[in-house]
C-alpha cells in the first residue's frame, strides 16, 4: 500500500505545469544527464529504495558505477550549500541501489525491450558513452552490438579506474542490467584485429566510434626509454587485471597532476608498499584533479611537488630519479595550455620508477582510407550537434571527440549519439529540453530554515585500506542516508496557484512564514519560486483551493487516503515521510513531507471515506520538525477539525495527535 503511494506521488511530481513551474532544481540543470536528483533523493528519504533507482535509471544506464566514482556538479550547485552545506547527492545514489538490493527488492530487472525498427547499430567500444548510447537506443527499439576489444566490457571504468573505488562486481552488475535488455556485448573483438571496420558500416545500418581515449602520452625528454619507465593506461590495466609490474620499485615518482594520476600513486603505493611522490606543472591550488581525490592520496601517504616540470629521467641503465624545473606559469594570457621554464633552476628527486600520466590519445588505427576523416593532430573531425563524422552513417560519442573529462559526460554524449543515430535510421527520438534553474535561496529565507549536517561518508581505516584494492569507501546505510536525504529543499517543487480559482484573498500572504506570495494592485501577483519551501501552510489555509503542491499534490494525498483504506485496518495515520517510526504500527501509513500539510478537509475527508480513527503522528516539541512553522500549523488543524467533529455530535477522539517517539525521527542524529 505504501508503495502504491509512493508510486503514484512519483508519476505525480514528473507531470508537466505551467509557467514558472518549470524551473528545476540547480542540481538537475549542473548534471550533465540531467538526472532528477531532487525526486529521487526524495524517495531515499521515504525508504523506498527502487523507486528511487528507477528515477535514476530513466537518464542513467550505469546507477551504481557512477553513484561511487561521479564527479558530482550537481552538489556544486545545490541550493543547500547556500543554507550549511551541499546535498550528498552522489552518495545518495549508492545509497538508492545498495538499499534496493539489500531489500531483495526487484530493482535490478531490466525492462523487457521489443526490437521493433528492425535497424542495427554497431558500437565500437564500451566504455560509459558506448553502453549509455547502446542504453537509450535500446528504449528506443533499436537493436546495438557493441564490440569491445578488451576481455572484458566497460572501458576504461574497468581498465582505468581501481576497485578501490569501483569494485568490478559493481560494475558488472550495471553492465548485465544494459546486456539484460538485449544489447549484445561482443569482447575480444578488436575492430581492425579481429574485425575491419568496412565490415561493420557494410553490414550494420549505422556505425558508433566509443572508442575513448585508450593510450597514454610519454614525454620527449631524456631516459623515457629505461626499463622503469611506464605508461599510465597500460600500469592501470595491468593493475585492474591483476598483473605483475615487475618494473615497480619502492621509490616511485609519477608525472601528473590529474585524476588519472591520482588513481596511478595510489595504486603504486598499495602495491609498493613505498614511497610514492607526484611532481606536477600546476602550483598547489591549480591541480587539475579533483580536491576530494587530492585530500585522499595526501592521507594515504602521496607525496606532491608543484610548480615543476619534467626535464629529464636519470640514471645509467636503470632509474634514478627524475630532473625537474621550476615551471613559472602554465597557461598564457589567454588561458591555453603553455607553460614556461626557469631553466636555470634544476633539481633531481631520487626515485626508482617513474610512472608518466600527463594525458591520453585515441586509438583510430582501425579506419580506412574511406574515412571518417582525422585532423592533422589524428583527432576525429566531427560535428558537434549532430554527433556526425565526415563519413555518413558514421557517428562518434565519448571522449574520442570531447577529450578528456567525468564519466557521466561521457554519458550525456552517449546518449546525444542515440539520439543522432535514431533519427538518422528514421526512428522518433525527442531530446529533453535544456532544464532553467529557479534562483539562490533568498538570504532572508536562508534564516528560517533548520540547520542539518551533512553525514560524512565512512571510509575504512587509511593504515588498512593502502595494503589492499578493497573499496575505501564503506557506504552512507539506511540511516544517514535517509537522513541526508531528508536535508533536501526539494527546490522548485512547492506553491501552484491557479489564477481562475484564485479569490485575491491574500490569505497566502499573511500565513506564508518565507513571504514567497506576493501581491500587487491587482491582488495575488505570484508564488516566488527562489523563496518557497514547500512547507503548505499556504495549501491548506487557502479558502479557494487556489493553491496546491508539486510534490504532493491534495489529489496525491487522496489517493493516499484510500490507498491506506484498502488494507485490513480501518485507521489512518498521517506522517513525516522521513520517519521510520509509527504512533500506530496497525493504521494505514499516509507519508507526507510534513504534518503542516495537513488540512481540516483532509482529516475529516479521511474519517467520511471510512477510517475509523485518524491519527497525525509529529516531531517530538524539542524538534520542529523540517519547518520552523511546522508544529503550530499541525496542531491548529487537528484542533479544528476536533472542534467541528465535536460540533456534529462525533467523538472528536476519533482524530489525535501524536508525538513521535524521541530519537526516532530520520531527522536526528
Amino acid at each position: 500500500m505504501e508503495r502504491e503511494l509512493a508510486d503514484s506521488i512519483t508519476r505525480s511530481s514528473a507531470r508537466p505545469v505551467p509557467g514558472d513551474a518549470r524551473l528545476s532544481p540547480p542540481c538537475e540543470v549542473a548534471c550533465p544527464i540531467h538526472t532528477d536528483a531532487r525526486r529521487y533523493v526524495q524517495k531515499v528519504a521515504e525508504g523506498y529504495y527502487d523507486l528511487a533507482l528507477s528515477i535514476i535509471r530513466e537518464t542513467n544506464p550505469l546507477p551504481q558505477s557512477i553513484g561511487r566514482i561521479c564527479a558530482h556538479p550537481c552538489e556544486e550547485a545545490c541550493r543547500r550549500g547556500g543554507v550549511d552545506e551541499p546535498i550528498a547527492i552522489c552518495n545518495l545514489k549508492r545509497v538508492a541501489s545498495d538499499g534496493a538490493k539489500a531489500a531483495g527488492i526487484v530493482g535490478f530487472e531490466p525492462p523487457a525491450v521489443e526490437y521493433s525498427t528492425g535497424k542495427k547499430v554497431a558500437i565500437i567500444g564500451s566504455g560509459p558513452s558506448g553502453l549509455a548510447a547502446a542504453y537509450d537506443l535500446a528504449l528506443l527499439g533499436v537493436k546495438s552490438v557493441i564490440f569491445e576489444k578488451q576481455p572484458e566490457a566497460g572501458g576504461f571504468l574497468r581498465t582505468g579506474i581501481l576497485s578501490y573505488r569501483l569494485p568490478k562486481n559493481i560494475l558488472d552488475e550495471d553492465i548485465d542490467y544494459i546486456r539484460g535488455m538485449g544489447v549484445e556485448i561482443r569482447t575480444g573483438a578488436g575492430v581492425g584485429e579481429d574485425i575491419k571496420f568496412e565490415e561493420l558500416v557494410s553490414e550494420y545500418d549505422a556505425v558508433l566510434i566509443a572508442v575513448g581515449l585508450s593510450e597514454s602520452r610519454s614525454l620527449p625528454i631524456p631516459g623515457v626509454d629505461l626499463p622503469e619507465v611506464l605508461l599510465a593506461v597500460p600500469f592501470l590495466e595491468d593493475v585492474n587485471a591483476g598483473r605483475d609490474v615487475p618494473q615497480l620499485g619502492k621509490d616511485i615518482i609519477v608525472i601528473g597532476g590529474g585524476n588519472v594520476a591520482i588513481d596511478v600513486a595510489r595504486s603504486a603505493k598499495r602495491l609498493s608498499g613505498g614511497r610514492v611522490t607526484m611532481v606536477c606543472l600546476e602550483a598547489d591550488h591549480e591541480m587539475p584533479a579533483h580536491d576530494w581525490e587530492i585530500a585522499d592520496a595526501r592521507e594515504e601517504g602521496i607525496a606532491m611537488v608543484c610548480s615543476q616540470g619534467p626535464n629529464a629521467i636519470v640514471g645509467d641503465g636503470r632509474v634514478e630519479g627524475l630532473e625537474v624545473k621550476k615551471c613559472e606559469s602554465v597557461f598564457d594570457e589567454h588561458g591555453r595550455f603553455a607553460p614556461s621554464f626557469c631553466e636555470t633552476e634544476l633539481s633531481i628527486i631520487p626515485g626508482d620508477t617513474v610512472i608518466i600520466t600527463i594525458g591520453q590519445m585515441s586509438n583510430l588505427s582501425f579506419l580506412t582510407e574511406a574515412g571518417p576523416e582525422v585532423n592533422e593532430r589524428g583527432i576525429l573531425i566531427f560535428d558537434r550537434e549532430l554527433c556526425t563524422t565526415s563519413r555518413r552513417g558514421v557517428f562518434a560519442s565519448g571522449e574520442v571527440v570531447t577529450g578528456p573529462g567525468a564519466a557521466v559526460n561521457a554519458l550525456a554524449s552517449g546518449k546525444k549519439a542515440a539520439i543522432a543515430v535514431a533519427r538518422y535510421l528514421g526512428v522518433e527520438a525527442h531530446s529533453s529540453h535544456e532544464p532553467v534553474a529557479i534562483g539562490e535561496v533568498p538570504e532572508d529565507v536562508r534564516a528560517q530554515i533548520k540547520q542539518a549536517p551533512r553525514r560524512i561518508m565512512p571510509v575504512r581505516d587509511t593504515g588498512q585500506r593502502i595494503t589492499d584494492f578493497g573499496e575505501v569507501e564503506t557506504g552512507l546505510g539506511e540511516i544517514d542516508g535517509r537522513c541526508e536525504a531528508s536535508r533536501c529543499l526539494l527546490c522548485g517543487s512547492g506553491a501552484r496557484y491557479s489564477q481562475l480559482k484564485c479569490i485575491s484573498c491574500l490569505t497566502c500572504v499573511r500565513v506564508c512564514p518565507y513571504g514567497a506570495p506576493w501581491a500587487d494592485g491587482d491582488g495575488l501577483g505570484g508564488i516566488d519560486q527562489d523563496k518557497c519551501q514547500a512547507c503548505g501552510i499556504c495549501f491548506t489555509q487557502c479558502p479557494a483551493k487556489a493553491i496546491d503542491l508539486a510534490v504532493l499534490s491534495e489529489a496525491d494525498i487522496i489517493s493516499g487516503i484510500r490507498a491506506a483504506l484498502a488494507v485490513d485496518s480501518r485507521d489512518v495515520e498521517f506522517g513525516c515521510w522521513y520517519s521510520q517510526s509509527r504512533v500506530a504500527p496497525g493504521a494505514g501509513f499516509v507519508a507526507l513531507p510534513c504534518t503542516s500539510r495537513i488540512s481540516v478537509g483532509l482529516l475529516v475527508g479521511a474519517l467520511d471515506a471510512g477510517a475509523e480513527k485518524v491519527y497525525v503522528a509529529v516531531c517530538s516539541e524539542d524538534d520542529d520538525g523540517r519547518f520552523i512553522h511546522g508544529h503550530r500549523q499541525t496542531r491548529a488543524a487537528v484542533a479544528e477539525a476536533r472542534a467541528a467533529l465535536e460540533e456534529a455530535g462525533i467523538d472528536p477522539e476519533r482524530i489525535e495527535l501524536s508525538l513521535v517517539p524521541e530519537k526516532k525521527c530520520m531527522k536526528e542524529a
